[in-house]
């Protein structure tokens, strides 16, 4: 009888992501038009000091910006899963409130802004870190669908 060769156990691993690398291609042109539609592309995001994780890499940077009063930050960065995992456990402590999104099983971490015209909000999944920043405009729309592009 021959002695059975033992198998190795599949170590599930996560879904290759697809990062955006336009930020005039974001979410269907709908959406992006009712996010940021009016306003101006400014930069590309660099510079700015927002929470990121350990040893994060910017991959797109996207800032917009209408009149005095009106803008979006979207910064997407990449780092190992394990600095995203961390990263992602300090934002309670900065006053982030988090849980998993059931549509895209992503970190959402959500920081209110000083007024209720805007907030912070942080996707966080598979080594991806979606920051979003928003002053006098609504961004969950235009968020989502990002995430979902990238995590599908």
């Amino acid at each position: 009888m021959p002695t059975p060769i033992p198998t190795a156990t599949p170590t599930p691993t996560a879904a290759p992501v697809t990062l955006p690398t336009d930020c005039n291609a974001l979410a269907t042109d709908a959406t992006r038009a009712a996010a940021v539609g009016d306003m101006t592309l400014q930069s590309n995001g660099e510079g700015f000091v927002r929470p990121a994780p350990e040893g994060a890499t910017l991959a797109l940077g996207c800032d917009w910006i209408v009149g005095d009063a009106t803008g979006m930050l979207l910064l997407i960065s990449t780092a190992t899963p394990e600095a995203v995992t961390a990263a992602v456990g300090t934002l309670p402590g900065e006053g982030y409130t988090c849980q998993v999104a059931d549509d895209f099983g992503a970190q959402v971490c959500v920081l209110p802004g000083t007024g209720s015209d805007t907030e912070e909000i942080i996707v966080a999944r598979d080594g991806v870190w979606i920051y979003l920043s928003t002053v006098n405009r609504n961004g969950w729309a235009f968020l989502e669908e990002i995430a979902q592009g990238i995590f599908g």
